[in-house]
């Protein structure tokens, strides 16, 4: 079971690697903030994870920087699995 400071740990981690990739596409805040409908300082905190978004705001996020938002299982024989475990790990499968 994941504790609650796992799960802020994690929630921090995917805010910060949404805020990576917005900065390697050259999606800045003001732009986010235009798609959403938040205001830029809304957007900074929740890319910072000062902030938790709800899931209905998290995937707003996820569209205005045009990414995907997944579920996948963890015992899945896949490449994807593979992956996220090793970029996830210490936070999933502790």
């Amino acid at each position: 079971m994941i504790n609650e400071q796992k799960y802020k740990e994690a929630r921090i981690m995917q805010l910060q690697y949404l805020a990576k990739l917005a900065k390697e596409k050259g999606i800045t805040q003001d732009m986010i903030a235009e798609k959403t409908g938040f205001t830029r300082n809304n957007v900074s905190r929740m890319l910072s994870g000062r902030y938790s978004p709800s899931l209905d705001n998290f995937m707003r996020l996820c569209e205005a920087i045009n990414c995907y938002l997944f579920i996948i299982d963890k015992n899945a024989d896949d490449d994807l699995v593979t992956m996220m475990k090793e970029r996830w790990g210490k936070i999933y499968n502790n």
